[in-house]
């Protein structure tokens, strides 16, 4: 420990994945998000270069929420020697321990594949993709970061806290969540530590939802800190309203039952899905799903649909008051769970119409490969994209440019039509992110941006700076910053 106090990013400094951050004070060491490097298998890689910490001697890790790339490593710690307890709001407590098993299972399942030479296929052929970024394309040996034991082992420190509660680490060291209204359960860290005989405050933004999200309740006003460490994803876009991404996938809806399609959404389990469901749901209830019925195919999802009628408290206010009168807003005529791998295969080879919302919503790995395989060369079908893509995977791809793709069942042209919901994305764009920085309770922090590529960093800088009149910081990955 130092007599200084430093945080250093170890990880989305300048990119959206791989989040982790150590914050090193004179009263305790506490790291906030343990998250999987995502993209290329190069990025994976580096999942391997385990952040230089005193593991043994951390003192607590705080978790934002249950998106892999803030909590993926978190299956590392037992190895590490980190006996820490891992602190997450309760719906993030009921959600890691099945987000580390599936992990690990899938990890060892990837390694399995590849030593068998049976790893799926997923890439683009045409237009060439640039080197190092196709996913699917590398020859390299799959990590296998840990394993299911490893995730148990990990999964019995974790301590939920409720939110806007303090809890104290160490003397002289505490935090509390509030609520980011990016995914249930997401929120900020506010840590505060004593320092030269002062009382320091650095908040940690974790993923900011947007200022009005259609599932969750409105995000919590930014405290009077001394620092604040901001997200950047969109940093650079300004998206439309949610109400018209709902007009596109009402019409796309239309346009597909028109012409006797079917819907591929690749979908995130955890914040998209719902998000999805619920737009459906309003579809359904005015009439205007056209017959079509819609698949959930994601365990995953269909267990973060159950923590939203278990923590109504964290529902947009109209939503709290349908799941409190005993009402499912998720759910609706026509909605099928599919829980396993016969129940998806089955379904792609039904004539039936139907919307389908598949995971991985990258489109790197999951059933969405063979509904792909299935849909993706029909014109009259669509794919539905409601998320963030990462360059270099195969959704990013598909959402923009590819034109041929080869899958393990073969290859493909790309000829059903594409669509990009932007404004039912679960992070804030530019203006969402300027108006919370801006709507803080007092002070004036020093605000530091990171989980960002670094144009989207520069450009909410800029705005930042000419909406506020407030300076940025910009740091590199591994820049230790004096608090």
């Amino acid at each position: 420990m130092s007599e200084q106090a430093t945080i250093t990013l170890l990880g989305a400094a300048g990119e959206v994945t791989g989040s982790c951050t150590l914050l090193d004070t004179p009263c305790g060491r506490v790291v906030v998000d343990f998250g999987l490097f995502q993209g290329s298998p190069e990025q994976e890689h580096r999942n391997l270069q385990v952040p230089e910490i005193d593991w043994p001697h951390v003192d607590g890790v705080i978790v934002t929420h249950a998106h892999v790339d803030h909590c993926g490593r978190l299956g590392m710690l037992p190895r590490l020697r980190c006996a820490a307890p891992i602190f997450a709001t309760p719906p993030t407590a009921d959600l890691l321990p099945r987000v580390l098993r599936s992990s690990a299972s899938l990890q060892v399942l990837r390694h399995e594949e590849w030593r068998n030479g049976t790893t799926p296929i997923a890439r683009v052929i045409d237009p060439p993709p640039e080197p190092g970024t196709n996913s699917k394309a590398s020859s390299s040996e799959p990590p296998i970061l840990y394993d299911a034991h490893d995730a148990m082992l990990a999964a019995e420190t974790i301590c939920p806290v409720e939110y806007n509660v303090w809890r104290e680490i160490k003397p002289g060291l505490r935090f509390r969540f509030h609520d980011a209204s990016h995914i249930i359960g997401s929120a900020s860290v506010e840590v505060a530590f004593i320092l030269n005989g002062k009382d320091k405050k650095v908040l940690f933004s974790g993923d900011l939802g947007p200022a009005r999200s259609p599932l969750l309740r409105a995000r919590e006003l930014l405290p009077d800190v001394d620092v604040v460490l901001m997200e950047s994803t969109n940093g650079a876009r300004n998206f439309s309203a949610s109400s018209s991404s709902a007009d596109a996938l009402r019409d796309v809806v239309k346009r597909v039952a028109l012409r006797g399609g079917k819907i591929l959404a690749p979908t995130f389990a955890l914040g998209r899905a719902q998000t999805l469901l619920l737009r459906l749901a309003d579809l359904s209830r005015s009439n205007q799903l056209h017959e079509m019925n819609v698949y959930l195919d994601s365990p995953m999802a269909i267990r973060a649909s159950e923590l939203c009628r278990r923590y109504p408290a964290l529902l947009e206010p109209t939503l709290r008051s349908a799941v409190e009168a005993g009402n499912d807003p998720l759910h609706f005529a026509g909605l099928q769970h599919l829980f396993n791998r016969r129940q998806s295969l089955k379904l792609t080879k039904s004539a039936q119409l139907g919307i389908i919302l598949a995971g991985s919503g990258f489109c790197d790995a999951g059933p969405v490969l063979h509904h792909l395989a299935a849909l993706v060369a029909d014109s009259r079908n669509a794919l539905v994209f409601a998320g963030h893509q990462i360059v270099g995977l195969l959704g990013h791809s598909l959402l923009h440019h590819a034109k041929l793709i080869e899958l393990k069942e073969g290859m493909f042209e790309v000829n059903a039509e594409r669509v990009h919901l932007e404004g039912l994305s679960g992070h804030a764009d530019q203006g969402d992110l300027v108006g919370w920085i801006g709507a803080r309770e007092g002070g004036t922090p020093r605000v530091i941006l990171n989980h960002g590529e670094q144009a989207s960093r520069v450009s909410l800088s800029a705005a930042i700076q000419s909406a506020l009149g407030l300076e940025t910081e910009l740091p590199d990955f591994m820049k230790n910053i004096r608090v």
